[in-house]
């Protein structure tokens, strides 16, 4: 095939125009997104369970629910959180599970549970993890919330009409309600009570169906239509009357206004009462092309707007995406550029540019691997190209070298390039297969840091194959061709490089080898005591651990947590005391960003809303603020996050003000630990002890935990002799919870927009515990009693939430870490080795379990390392089977610990910490650095079979392969190199593997020329030994 395609006029062209087809093609359907979407496969069960405890909800729900799925086929986990009201359940399916079966058998079973409380609203089993958030857009102005929610539900029509848009939820309003208020004075007055007046609305306000007239002629339907759709009809309802034909009208005793409930759904923006729409888009589509449709959209809306009203894009989630995919982009540019440079030192321009041609030919084959598998252009896949700008090149460089070297020996130039490229066929195959044999492995990777890692293999082979057939195939046609530009007398800075690498080469290169395959105990002596040094930094902490490197993002969020029944009011009051923070945080930071721009862009305020104590209600708000991007800003997260964390001191009431960053990445929780027990109140204390011991830490904050008290309970049981006045606990309840709790009558649609009709007690009436205790209970024969004569009042106070994790009581402690002062997974290990036992010891039936960075960084690893080890199985069988022996292919797998000492090294130099990524790029150093070694034990093993010593051989095949190894490392360096220069926010993810590979490289390499030399004079000590044995 290969002589084919050389002497083919046209094979090879249309092979490569093939390629560039398919390509181009599938590039522009490739979705553009920060990471791989790491989220595991879940479901929702949420059972709505109006006036109960969490308490109640544990047993009546949780309980229930586990009992129900328990048995459903690769379920992983179900986490159950029982809160005021309602009860939310998380199913989690393991890895190898079917998404639609899962999801219907767990609304099977779900559905077969038939002793929920009457109570209970039906449960909704729904499938999690379905979009992804790309922008909010923030509506404000000065107009009546109705109208304001109206312009909004508008525009959510519209939005949700755009391509690729899978949802488009508000934040900001409740449900619309017609409220019905009634004081208690005026039912009293009436003989009526609150569920009394609730039943008689709902009895005069219908529309139903009642049957069909049939007539000879035809059938009329027949309907009760007498609706009250309207403030205005709800107030002509009539409520009692007389014979005389008086009447009480509902609008006569009662206040009805349009509102929304509940009141706490409250959003604001820069002061403004405001609505947001979340933009979400479906999983497979472009968040930048979502955004700038929806951007264009609303500057079109903007225009038509009157001065009163304000309409902005807050919380791009796209900015990240845009700034990174660009930075990356533009390294890759200045990389391949310098990698062409490299090889035009080398080779004649000529022979550069067809050599450099096998880069956007691998790119585009990854392309079409990408488009065929379902993988996007993001932060880890665009990493993975620009490492094969440098790994790729290797094989076009070797034939290139190899083709090159025939030529000079007088061969005719298609014959040149048929047996250059033949005679390092098993060579480049070799090394091909070795690469592919490490890097399949990690394709398969565990955890949801393995997740994001794993697509970095499959995109880098995908782009070797792609080279692999250029370099075969459509190389040596090129290059046949371009072997009259030989002929041409060198210029006279050719001349000079080349006498100059010779020089090195020979005086520099070879007078090294010679000395280190004399005094070859020594150097390999050397050589351990370089691995031993640096396994000790690693140990001893010098170089730490992490799971991914910090990256400061462009939204930054407060979220504040109350006990439980602070009313909004109090709430409201410390939300604008941390809004003053901020604004004082920003007049001292603004001046110090370029052009003095502002800080802080907007803030925007969201009560009802907080997502570490994952609670609703009044006692929660969430102030979110959009910050001057990464890349401009001269102040980072933290500083910031410390500064408004001073700014906001200690304020009386309020249980946590969380700053920071919206949403998690893959690695999770920086510190993330559950206590399991039978018993809230003992895990309530380990859970109280262990956060005081995290406090203690430098560096960690936001530390909490999820057990809290409730709100205070007020527990009413029938009295004695209640039942002896026909009196049962429905019915005293039914009372209670119409006057106190309020009604929901029922929901009327009045075209595209519903209302819920409520009727409920006057305020004024319901805000004190007198109004309870004077609160009269009607008895069936229409006669009034006192509550206290008719039920006993408890005080108590139950717990606000509840969580249960595969069926036990669990509590979960979380802090986050500054990486600046403080390392979180030196944090844990010294919790689980010493706090965490005695804390297991002096609390009965606990059991602890760590999560969060910790285990995910342990699950991914564990994974990293088995597929490494497979990987060196492979290369192992590779290499045995090419050189015929089971001693040399050890000596070149040796080369694969040197370069752990650059990987350390070139982290402790840079001043990053050990991190999976890093991880990663040492891992795929073992297909790398291999390849130089293949080609060097090779060219040995050749000219020993001449007839020379070992020690000449050793000696000249270091010589002979020093060009290509050089050209081939630096290639691959330069590649990289932009990025590891990269000093912009967004880098810092990836740079710890560029790190790796770099520095891992360099060491590699280094040792190669000269500590192979050494391992194989040694190996040739023992042969000769065992000879004269």
């Amino acid at each position: 095939m290969i002589a084919w395609f050389v002497r083919h006029p046209t094979a090879a062209n249309l092979l490569l125009i093939l390629i560039a087809t398919a390509g181009i093609m599938a590039a522009p359907t490739l979705k553009r997104e920060t990471f791989p979407d790491f989220r595991k496969t879940e479901a929702e069960i949420s059972v709505v369970y109006r006036g109960a405890t969490a308490g109640d909800v544990e047993d009546a729900i949780c309980r229930r629910l586990w009992d129900a799925v328990e048995s459903v086929e690769y379920l992983d986990e179900l986490t159950c959180t029982a809160q005021e009201n309602a009860a939310r359940a998380v199913a989690t399916m393991q890895p190898d599970g079917n998404v639609g079966q899962f999801v219907n058998d767990l609304r099977t079973e779900v559905s077969a549970v038939d002793d929920f409380p009457v109570e209970a609203d039906p449960p909704v089993v729904r499938q999690l993890n379905r979009s992804d958030a790309v922008v909010s857009v923030a509506v404000a102005g000065d107009m009546p919330p109705a109208s304001l929610e109206h312009y909004a539900s508008d525009l959510q029509d519209r939005l949700a009409a755009l391509p690729d848009v899978a949802s488009v939820t508000i934040t900001g309003f409740g449900e619309r309600q017609y409220r019905i208020t009634v004081p208690r004075a005026v039912l009293e007055q009436h003989g009526l009570t609150a569920a009394g007046l609730a039943d008689r609305i709902g009895a005069q306000s219908l529309d139903r169906p009642l049957g069909s007239l049939e007539t000879d002629r035809l059938d009329i339907a027949l309907r009760f239509a007498d609706e009250r759709r309207t403030p205005q009809a709800l107030a002509q309802i009539v409520i009692l009357s007389k014979a005389n034909g008086a009447e009480l009208t509902l609008g006569q005793i009662a206040q009805i206004e349009e509102t929304f409930s509940p009141d706490e759904k409250l959003a604001i923006l820069d002061g403004q009462r405001a609505a947001f729409l979340q933009v979400n888009k479906s999983l497979g589509a472009d968040a930048l092309r979502v955004f700038d449709d929806v951007q264009t959209l609303i500057e079109t809306e903007r225009r038509a707007l009157p001065p009163t009203m304000r309409i902005k894009l807050v919380q791009d989630m796209t900015s990240i995406v845009r700034d990174r995919l660009a930075m990356l982009v533009q390294n890759g540019v200045i990389g391949l550029i310098l990698v062409i440079a490299v090889m035009s030192l080398f080779f004649r321009p000529g022979f550069a540019i067809w050599a450099a041609l096998g880069l956007p030919v691998a790119f585009l084959g990854a392309f079409i691997a990408m488009a065929l598998t379902g993988l996007s252009l993001n932060m880890i896949t665009l990493v993975a190209l620009l490492m094969a700008i440098g790994i790729v090149m290797d094989d076009s460089i070797v034939i290139s070298d190899s083709i090159a070297e025939e030529a000079a020996q007088g061969a005719p130039r298609s014959d040149a390039a048929i047996a250059g490229t033949k005679r390092v066929l098993p060579g480049v195959l070799s090394s091909f297969a070795t690469t592919v044999a490490i890097f399949a492995p990690l394709s398969f990777l565990a955890g949801d840091l393995g997740a994001v890692l794993e697509v970095l293999p499959v995109v880098l082979i995908a782009a070797l194959a792609a080279s692999l057939l250029e370099a075969f195939w459509v190389l040596p046609h090129h290059l046949s061709h371009g072997l009259h530009f030989s002929r041409w007398p060198p210029s006279r800075f050719r001349e000079g490089f080349e006498k100059g690498f010779g020089n090195l080469r020979d005086n520099g290169l070879g007078r090294l080898v010679d000395k280190a395959v004399q005094w070859r105990y020594a150097t390999t002596g050397l050589t351990l005591a370089a691995l031993i040094i640096t396994v000790a930094l690693l140990r001893s902490g010098y170089v730490q651990r992490e799971a991914l490197p910090e990256i400061d993002g462009d939204v930054l969020e407060a979220r504040i947590l109350m006990p439980q029944g602070t009313p909004l009011h109090q709430t409201t009051l410390v939300t604008n005391r941390v809004i003053a923070a901020l604004e004082v945080v920003n007049q001292h930071l603004s001046p110090r960003q370029p052009d003095g721009e502002e800080l802080v862009q907007t803030v925007q305020t969201i009560f009802d809303r907080n997502l570490s104590a994952d609670e609703n209600g009044t006692h929660v708000a969430t102030v979110s603020v959009d910050l001057l991007g990464a890349e401009k800003r001269t102040t980072k997260l933290d500083e910031l996050i410390a500064a408004w964390r001073a700014e906001i001191g200690e304020l009386p009431g309020v249980l946590a003000i969380t700053l920071t960053e919206p949403g998690l990445g893959p690695q999770g929780q920086a510190v993330e630990i559950r206590l399991s027990g039978p018993d809230l109140d003992d895990l309530h204390m380990a859970a109280t002890r262990l956060v005081a011991e995290l406090e203690t830490y430098t560096g960690v904050y936001n530390t909490m935990h999820d057990l809290r008290p409730g709100r205070p309970e007020l527990r009413l049981t029938l009295a004695e002799g209640a039942t002896g006045l026909g009196l049962t606990g429905r019915d005293v309840a039914g009372q209670i919870g119409a006057a106190f709790l309020g009604r929901i009558i029922t929901t009327v649609q009045d075209g595209d927009v519903s209302h819920e009709i409520e009727l409920e007690q006057s305020p004024v009436d319901r805000n004190a515990f007198d109004d309870l205790t004077t609160f009269e209970v009607l008895l069936p024969d229409g006669t009034r009693i006192p509550l206290t004569t008719a039920t006993t009042i408890t005080e108590t106070r139950g717990w606000g939430r509840i969580t249960h994790v595969d069926g036990q009581r669990t509590v979960t402690v979380a802090a986050d870490v500054d990486g600046r002062i403080g390392n979180a997974d030196e944090i844990v290990t010294e919790l689980n080795n010493g706090f965490l036992l005695d804390l297991v010891d002096s609390t009965p039936d606990l059991q602890v379990r760590i999560e969060g960075q910790n285990a995910n960084s342990a699950q991914t690893m564990g994974s990293i390392l088995r597929g490494f080890l497979i990987g060196l199985v492979g290369i192992y069988v590779i290499l045995s089977f090419q050189f015929r022996s089971y001693l040399e292919p050890i000596i070149v797998m040796m080369t694969i610990p040197l370069a752990l000492v650059g990987v350390v090294l070139g982290h402790l130099a840079m001043g990053y910490n050990i991190s999976m990524p890093s991880i990663m790029g040492a891992a795929s150093l073992a297909g790398i650095v291999v390849n130089n070694a293949i080609l060097l034990v090779q060219a040995i093993d050749d000219h020993k079979s001449r007839g020379v010593t070992p020690a000449q051989a050793v000696g000249a095949a270091s010589r002979d392969r020093f060009r290509p190894i050089v050209v081939s490392v630096t290639t691959t360096i330069m590649g990289m190199a932009p990025l590891l220069l990269e000093t912009s926010t967004q880098a810092q993810t990836v740079k710890p593997l560029v790190i790796s590979v770099v520095f891992g490289l360099l060491s590699a390499t280094l040792l190669v020329l000269l500590v192979l030399p050494a391992f194989y004079a040694i190996l040739d000590d023992f042969r000769a030994a065992r000879d004269q044995h």
